[in-house]
């Protein structure tokens, strides 16, 4: 650096990268800053660690480095591990996190099959390659696989001397149980985090630690439902560039529409949609997602809630257990119970949304019996012994609650009561049970404009056909055409060929 020679400070950078990486970084990072953009496009591992990389990635300049097949074979193992996890992070940092998942399986494969020197000292990168790896699957929302990852980064960090190696891994950890619902595990992970030595401010993972520690914390409390400032007093903006982002948008998202304010978990969903790019088989693509149906189901807008559910590619879990929501909402409870039952033959499902999904189904069967079978209602019962499952519980409808609480015995009812009574819950929406009749005019609205053609169509007088009109009005809660065919729409009753579901 003192002799000013941008070749020089590559040339002593990129050869000790790694140890200037974990005992000098803000000297690390000093260098690559100084240096001109065009001699950084050609050394990415010197880029991924300009503070300013991150930031232009989500925009107009994705950093996507590759590399020729023929510099690649000049190159030593340990140089070729390197890029590779350089390019796993750099598609991370572009949104494109399918692409980085091709990275982390040559990464996976290479520490498998090709030994190096490096990955074989106490000192080398191997738990930092397992962390990396890890962290791009918890960004895909893979969390039995990263937790596999974070497991050998935990161990091997305390060998590696790094200050903050074992903290960060701690905490990656236990955000990948907060975001599964293991809420003991992610508090007990959390803990032994905290127990470790505060890092520097500057050090290599300062940031990351705050931020994960942060997004962990608040998953583990929303369910709780506390204090809103108590909740998101530490919590980082919807615009971080940290990889935790998605994770702490999941925790405002989720307590927005368990505390009933759909409006606020649109805002915040749209802020964090246009403050990133395009999350490609993303964890975060699946909080947006889902979160944007469930807030459009709460809003009673299901035309804009279809539509979300359409867009999405191949929907992660939080999707699939919000198009069940949404199926509950129109009304399709077949769907909504098909839909559930194969939520809950995962193997590799979190308790979490194993219990929402159990919660939905006892939703459905209420919604199309009017009643639930007793271990059912036992089994809520049961769930509500547990503080953090408020949250989940404040976004059941009210009928339903009130309906555990009757058919379960007087102790667990009261204790039920006393867990819920002061949550506000959503209220039930029931399709109207329509005759053949009028749901076979109600189908002839949207193409015919009189009264007159609808009798003809179907061979019965007009008066028939404005008695069974005056019925549907009175049952769908409306007083016009118009109306009568965008209520339909919204309770799914356009398109049944014979009664609802």
């Amino acid at each position: 650096m003192r002799s000013g020679s941008p070749q020089a400070i590559v040339r002593a950078a990129t050869a000790n990268i790694w140890p200037l990486y974990c005992f000098h970084h803000r000297m690390l990072v000093c260098a690559v800053e100084a240096l001109p953009s065009a001699l950084l496009d050609r050394h990415p591992a010197l880029k991924v660690v300009h503070p300013m990389t991150p930031v232009l990635a989500r925009g107009a300049r994705p950093f996507k480095p590759l590399v020729y097949q023929d510099d690649a074979r000049s190159m030593s193992p340990d140089e070729l591990d390197l890029l590779t996890m350089v390019q796993m992070i750099a598609f991370r940092f572009s949104g494109d996190v399918a692409a980085a998942l091709i990275y982390a399986r040559r990464l996976e494969e290479r520490i498998l099959k090709v030994p190096t020197e490096s990955r074989s000292r106490v000192d080398g990168p191997l738990w930092f390659f397992h962390f990396q790896i890890g962290t791009t699957l918890l960004t895909a929302g893979d969390t039995t696989r990263a937790l596999r990852e974070f497991a050998t980064a935990r161990q091997l960090a305390p060998l590696c001397g790094q200050p903050g190696a074992r903290r960060v891994a701690l905490a990656r950890t236990a955000l990948a149980h907060a975001v599964r619902g293991s809420r003991k595990e992610a508090l007990r992970f959390l803990s032994e985090a905290e127990r470790e030595p505060e890092p520097q401010p500057g050090a290599a993972h300062a940031d990351a630690i705050r931020a994960t520690e942060a997004a962990a914390t608040a998953l583990v409390q929303v369910e709780t439902l506390p204090d809103a400032d108590v909740l998101f007093d530490s919590l980082e903006g919807y615009d971080s560039i940290e990889v935790s982002w998605p994770f702490a948008l999941l925790a405002r998202v989720r307590f927005s529409l368990a505390t009933q304010r759909p409006h606020d978990a649109l805002e915040t969903l749209m802020l964090a949609r246009d403050a990133h790019p395009t999350q490609h088989g993303s964890f975060a693509g699946d909080v947006v997602t889902s979160g944007l149906i469930e807030a459009y189901v709460a809003m009673g807008d299901l035309v804009e809630a279809r539509d979300a559910a359409r867009r999405a590619g191949a929907p992660g879990i939080l999707t699939r257990l919000a198009e069940a929501r949404l199926h509950l909402a129109e009304g399709r409870y077949g769907n909504a119970v098909h839909g559930l039952q194969l939520i809950l033959a995962d193997t590799h499902l979190g308790p979490g949304a194993r219990d929402e999904a159990r919660a939905l189904l006892a939703w459905a069967e209420y919604a199309r019996d009017g009643h639930l079978d007793p271990l059912v209602a036992s089994r809520l019962c049961r769930q509500a012994a547990d503080i953090s499952a408020r949250r989940m519980l404040a976004t059941v409808p009210r009928q339903l609650v009130a309906h555990v609480a009757e058919v379960s015995p007087p102790d667990a009812a009261q204790r039920f009561t006393a867990v819920v009574s002061d949550l506000t819950h959503p209220e039930m929406t029931e399709r109207p049970k329509l005759t053949a009749g009028e749901l076979r005019v109600l189908n002839a609205l949207p193409r015919h404009e009189t009264t007159a053609e609808i009798a003809s169509t179907f061979h019965v007088s007009p008066n028939t056909v404005k008695s069974q009109l005056a019925s549907l009005y009175r049952k769908l809660g409306c007083a016009s055409r118009d109306e009568a065919v965008r209520v339909a729409a919204r309770l799914n009753l356009l398109s049944a060929a014979s009664g609802p579901e």
